[in-house]
């Protein structure tokens, strides 16, 4: 285990790599709602990254959109946060999140007929780790209560207090979401079309996703072969669900979860996925009561979601017309590159001895992210430099007079076991400001490179607020240090 701790370590993510992934589309749209015999099933939330950026920052509230509010990327719930559904104890704190009321009627109702959907498990099967580049432009919309109610109901609003199957509340009650905290989101492309829409909810330690997507699965970083076997019908839809118990959330409790997915008639796919519930239950002939509550709580959502009398509805969500101002560019020069007034100051007014390749983007997006990108390789050794403007990055500021909080060579690898865990983020990657900058600073950031050589990563705050990355590999300290120098 040291050897695979000592070799992660040293690993970096290369911006070479997430250009490769700009390259996909965001969706490869298929007609009809039958369901395609290939994909993946566990859901994850995508790793949103732009070129040549795999950082961002939090950004100022831009103005309304649609009936809800616009938030950056950086800012929406991922899994990557929190197992299942990002920061459960979290989905309270946004402005438009709302707990779901209790209908009143669930004494006057039959509690309904439960779908006999196959959840087999699938604890032990491999997934395969995937990351997700949306294409440039792209913005979320955080979602208003009535956003998500007309999800449920369409546009007609909610049946009257009378109806025997949906009656009155803030959601049909046959879903049995009362109580939980919701929060959504909507992900649209840089022309303003919906992409996927993402509803949270949490009620103690049961939580869920659904994920919806117009005209295709949504996506997934997981993926299983044997999906033929998982497969049942319901009012004429194929549906794939499955099923994991172990402890996800770390808290020493096993959690049962379970999947569901489908393309439901008007052609939506969805994944619904839920962790724990508030009820217990037998789902199947002396199975574990946990984990028939969870298996009866995604078979209510797949009930509803298929039913004649229920379903669900997009079209409303289809169109956001306040798409934020966006731009893209690639340079094929440093000379092209320093065309950009704003960055020139702090891009390397040479190329560096003995680099070959380059590459430049610039990435601009309105209250999200104003950066511009430039790179030089060697082999498999790369100088990177990227230049952030406008307080659309984060950093983690650091003074010279605290070693222990930036130098390296205090720390033998693996790190996981030498730096403390308060300076984790700080030693993995400080910034300085400009005033502080020398030669001795770049010094404590070298170590040894897997390409040998040496290789240098840190980020310098200038006066103004604009922010520079560094990332240079195979250079000497004093060769780094020229390339800081000159920008100051």
């Amino acid at each position: 285990m040291k050897y695979y701790n000592s070799y992660m370590d040293r690993q970096e993510i290369s911006p070479e790599f997430h250009e490769k992934l700009l390259g996909l589309n965001v969706k490869k749209k298929r007609s009809g709602s039958s369901w395609m015999k290939y994909g993946a099933l566990a859901a994850c939330t995508a790793l949103i990254v732009a070129a040549g950026v795999w950082k961002l920052s939090p950004a100022p509230a831009p103005a309304p959109a649609q009936s809800g509010s616009q938030v950056t990327l950086d800012n929406v719930p991922t899994a990557e946060d929190q197992p299942l559904h990002p920061g459960v104890s979290q989905l309270g704190d946004w402005e438009t999140s709302f707990v779901v009321s209790d209908s009143g009627m669930k004494g006057e109702q039959a509690f309904p007929m439960i779908p006999g959907i196959e959840y087999p498990d699938r604890t032990e099967s491999p997934d395969m780790a995937l990351s997700r580049a949306y294409m440039p432009g792209a913005f979320m919309v955080d979602l208003a209560k009535e956003d998500i109610q007309t999800i449920f109901w369409g546009p007609e609003g909610s049946p009257e207090a009378s109806d025997p199957k949906t009656g009155q509340g803030d959601l049909p009650w046959m879903l049995f979401w009362d109580g939980y905290t919701i929060h959504a989101n909507a992900l649209y492309d840089g022309q303003g079309q919906l992409a996927e829409l993402t509803i949270f909810g949490e009620k103690g330690r049961a939580s869920f996703e659904l994920e919806l997507c117009p005209g295709d699965l949504p996506f997934t970083c997981s993926v299983d072969l044997s999906r033929e076997d998982l497969l049942s019908e319901f009012n004429g839809v194929e549906v794939a669900g499955w099923s994991e118990v172990y402890d996800r959330d770390g808290d020493g409790e096993a959690d049962s979860i379970c999947g569901s997915e489908f393309m439901t008639k008007n052609n939506i796919g969805v994944r619904f996925v839920n962790q724990n519930s508030l009820t217990q239950a037998e789902y199947g002939e002396g199975e574990n009561l946990d984990l028939g509550g969870s298996k009866t709580f995604n078979s209510l959502f797949v009930r509803h979601a298929l039913s004649d009398y229920g379903g669900l509805y997009l079209d409303h969500m289809m169109i956001n017309e306040a798409i934020p101002a966006w731009r893209e560019e690639t340079f094929d020069t440093l000379a092209q590159a320093r065309q950009e007034a704003d960055f020139a100051p702090y891009l390397p007014t040479a190329e560096p001895s003995g680099y070959g390749e380059f590459y430049g983007r610039l990435s601009y997006q309105e209250g999200a992210q104003n950066m511009l990108f430039v790179r030089w390789n060697q082999g498999y050794d790369n100088v990177e430099v990227a230049v952030y403007r406008d307080g659309y990055h984060s950093y983690h500021l650091v003074s010279p007079e605290e070693p222990e909080t930036y130098d390296l060579r205090l720390y033998p690898i693996p790190w996981c076991d030498s730096v403390p865990e308060e300076y984790w983020e700080t030693v993995n990657d400080p910034a300085f400001r400009a005033e502080d900058m020398s030669l001795e600073l770049v010094e404590a950031r070298g170590r040894e490179h897997d390409t040998g050589g040496m290789t240098y990563s840190f980020e310098v705050l200038h006066p103004d607020g604009t922010v520079v990355s560094y990332r240079c590999d195979g250079m000497t300290a004093q060769q780094v240090w020229a390339l800081v120098e000159e920008t100051l």
